[in-house]
């Protein structure tokens, strides 16, 4: 049975003459009567009876009209979604991000983007693998993220560096690297380290080079603080969530003299078929850029 089956026969239900059918359908009257008989064979039954010059739907004809409008219009409901599915699409950004400073900078950007250019911005946060996968298979438009080996090689993608993310050391007075403004990584290796809810894959590895040992994560600011004062261990933390963790007992020791950093990027495929992402990538480059030098 096939879709251009089902039509004819609802053509030819509906007006109850095969003439007038193939009429509307702009097809010969013989392929009208051809379909319909190759449809009472498939089916073993009578779908009309003639009357004249007209025909009539016998009592399985009219289970099948039924059954033809459910598929047809099934049908019809499938295109329609499919074509406010691209409408949208092109008036919408896929956009994919690594935890960073971009999670705090996305609010902004997204609400002045949108307001300005009318176009959704649709954000989703994935780790690097995923972004990698995702950007190269055109599953998003854009991501702002570090590179992965990758993506870093493929001649096929744009990209462009936003911002360096660097990262700090918070230690109790006591501790004797609270002396030191510029340690190596190499004394953290004797230290039970602590950072904040997830770190990247690159940072914990690096931590793991000079350090000899893993680093915990606490998902609570108000524990972080209350372990580091307690003198149970240090923290690593970005600089831009440095903020919540001052006090007089704890010493910060920016890591900028250390391998301890990222580069944040925003990376996008070269044949984009996205004709808004242009403005959303120089929306987000310029107030992103801005954002990170007075932060």
């Amino acid at each position: 049975m096939e879709i251009k089956q089902l039509i004819y026969f609802r053509e030819v239900a509906l007006r109850e003459h095969i003439s007038e059918a193939a009429l509307e359908l702009e097809i010969a009257q013989s392929a009208v009567s051809r379909q319909i008989a190759n449809l009472e064979k498939e089916l073993n039954t009578t779908l009309f009876l003639r009357e004249g010059r007209n025909v009539k739907l016998t009592d399985s004809g009219e289970l099948l009209l039924s059954q033809a409008n459910r598929i047809l219009n099934l049908i019809d409901e499938t295109k329609e979604l499919f074509i406010h599915q691209d409408q949208t699409d092109k008036r919408s950004i896929k956009l994919a991000y690594t935890e960073s400073y971009v999670s705090q900078a996305l609010p902004a950007i997204i609400k002045t983007y949108e307001r300005d250019f009318n176009i959704e911005i649709r954000p989703m946060m994935m780790t690097p693998a995923e972004i990698e996968e995702a950007l190269l298979s055109h599953q998003i438009d854009v991501a702002l993220c570090e590179l992965t080996p990758k993506l870093s090689n493929n001649k096929n993608t744009h990209k462009h560096v936003l911002f360096e993310e660097t990262y700090n050391l918070y230690v109790h007075n006591n501790n004797d690297l609270s002396m030191n403004p510029k340690p190596p990584l190499s004394q953290l290796s004797h230290q039970y380290i602590y950072h904040f809810n997830t770190l990247p894959d690159q940072i914990s590895q690096l931590i793991r080079k000079h350090a000899s040992q893993k680093a915990y994560p606490i998902s609570n600011f108000a524990l972080l603080r209350q372990t580091l004062l307690s003198e149970k261990g240090v923290l690593i933390i970005p600089d831009y969530l440095s903020n919540g963790m001052e006090d007089e007992h704890l010493t910060k020791i920016p890591l900028t003299h250390t391998e301890l950093k990222r580069t944040i990027h925003i990376v996008y495929q070269n044949n984009s078929q996205n004709n808004q992402l242009k403005t959303f990538i120089e929306h987000t480059r310029s107030l992103l850029q801005r954002q990170t030098t007075y932060h």
